[in-house]
């Protein structure tokens, strides 16, 4: 299983293939959002990662590049986070196999879940996390 990198500037030059991905966010400072029915959330000036699947038509490239374009209506509700952070870099991997719940799974044992964010469609804790320190890669 091969992870890859890319900035939000160069989502275009994704495959238009399925796959899974974790968007990497920072926000600069203390906010606060409403997300739908989750309800109000609290953003602190820390970075946050969230993961998802991109199955459908235009694959991670049509999915990704909608979280990296400025929030007109919020639909999802990565996009009411993305109201607040900015997304920083784009961990993806090319694949039919929806790894975003398996992601989520180890994420949540290493930054704090942000409760049923991200996952209203199946039974993880969330797909949204919350760290103090800057998110790395590991190979």
């Amino acid at each position: 299983m091969e992870i890859n990198r890319l900035a939000p500037e160069a989502a275009g030059a994704l495959p238009a293939l399925p796959g899974s991905y974790i968007l990497v966010l920072h926000a600069a400072q203390h906010g606060e959002i409403t997300v739908g029915r989750l309800g109000r959330v609290i953003v602190m000036p820390d970075w946050y990662l969230y993961t998802g699947s991109a199955l459908g038509p235009g694959g991670l490239r049509g999915r990704v590049r909608h979280h990296v374009q400025p929030v007109t209506r919020p639909h999802w509700h990565i996009d009411y986070l993305r109201q607040v952070c900015t997304v920083t870099e784009i961990w993806y991997m090319v694949a039919d196999q929806r790894w975003e719940h398996d992601w989520a799974a180890v994420l949540g044992q290493a930054a704090t879940p942000i409760p049923g964010f991200g996952a209203s469609d199946c039974h993880c804790a969330a797909h949204a996390f919350h760290q103090s320190h800057r998110p790395e890669l590991s190979s």
